[in-house]
C-alpha cells in the first residue's frame, strides 16, 4: 500500500508546469482507506499537503492508490472509464478536473 509520501512524489514527479499555467485550483483527494490531502495549483506551481480543506473548488474520492495513479497519468480515456466505473467521484467544479489532463502527465 503506498503512503502519502509516495503519493505526493508521483504527482510531483507527473506535475507539468507549463499545463497548469492560468490554473489556479485548490483541490481536495480522498483514497478510500489510505489518505486524504489536498493539491493547490497556483501560477504553475503545486504544493500537496496532507489533510483536508473544506473551500476546495472540487473534490475527488478514489477507490485505491491504483485509480489515484490512473487519472493523473495524463490518460484521459483512463480517467473517464475509473469515473463511469465508479472508482472515482467528484464534487464541485468538475471543468477543473478536465483541467487536469493537462496539469500531470505520466512521467518518461
Amino acid at each position: 500500500m503506498a503512503s502519502f509520501q509516495e503519493i505526493k512524489e508521483n504527482l510531483l514527479n507527473s506535475f507539468v508546469p507549463e499545463g497548469a499555467e492560468g490554473i489556479e485550483a485548490l483541490i481536495q483527494i480522498n483514497i478510500d482507506g489510505l489518505t486524504n490531502f489536498y493539491i493547490s495549483i497556483q501560477s504553475g506551481a503545486l504544493e500537496i499537503e496532507e489533510g483536508e480543506k473544506e473551500d476546495a473548488g472540487l473534490t475527488l474520492t478514489f477507490d485505491s492508490f491504483e485509480t489515484v495513479e490512473s487519472v493523473f497519468s495524463g490518460d484521459q480515456a483512463a480517467a473517464m472509464q475509473a469515473f463511469m466505473q465508479g472508482k472515482v467521484k467528484f464534487s464541485g467544479d468538475m471543468t477543473l478536473g478536465q483541467k487536469l489532463g493537462s496539469v500531470f502527465k505520466a512521467p518518461e
